[in-house]
């Protein structure tokens, strides 16, 4: 007679695979489950701390690039202000050398005038002596008589005041 096993039956295998489980089962969480969760955990950790000093730097990189933005705009502040400055200070030259340029164009023609002036001058002392030694020849040669110094003054100085050359 053979029996027949049924699904409900209990077999001695079954009991047998359940103790080897359950062994199994014991030695595991015993010995090789908590070495893993605390692997676990230490990762989960280390990606914790990870991601927190990602975070950190991220803050210092934002507060770095704001502070350089800021330093940037102060360096261009400054750079448009010594802009400014040195066109200001060429506005000044420019003006300066104009000034410069024309007082020095006025003095050139104060002197161009006074030197006229004494040209002039000293062409009207030299016509006077050449007008006053065409009288004195003429007054000798009318006369005929040689004058004696004293003489020849009084009528060069007659004769000047005769002959208007101040024109």
């Amino acid at each position: 007679m053979v029996l027949a096993s049924s699904p409900l039956s209990l077999n001695f295998t079954f009991v047998v695979e359940i103790v080897v489980f359950l062994v199994l089962l014991w030695l595991l969480a015993r010995y090789v489950f908590p070495p893993l969760l605390r692997a676990l955990e230490a990762r989960q950790q280390l990606i914790a701390q990870s991601l927190q000093e990602a975070e950190k730097a991220r803050q210092e990189a934002q507060r770095s690039r704001a502070s350089e933005l800021e330093e940037m705009a102060e360096a261009r502040a400054k750079a448009q202000e010594i802009l400014d400055r040195a066109q200001q200070l060429g506005e000044q030259l420019r003006e300066e050398l104009r000034q410069r340029g024309e007082a020095e164009q006025q003095a050139m023609l104060e002197r161009a005038r006074a030197e006229l002036q004494r040209e002039r001058e000293q062409a009207v002392a030299e016509l006077r002596r050449q007008v006053a030694d065409l009288v004195v020849m003429a007054t000798t040669r009318v006369l005929q008589e040689e004058l004696d110094e004293r003489r020849q003054l009084q009528l060069v100085e007659q004769a000047l005041s005769e002959v208007d050359l101040s024109a």
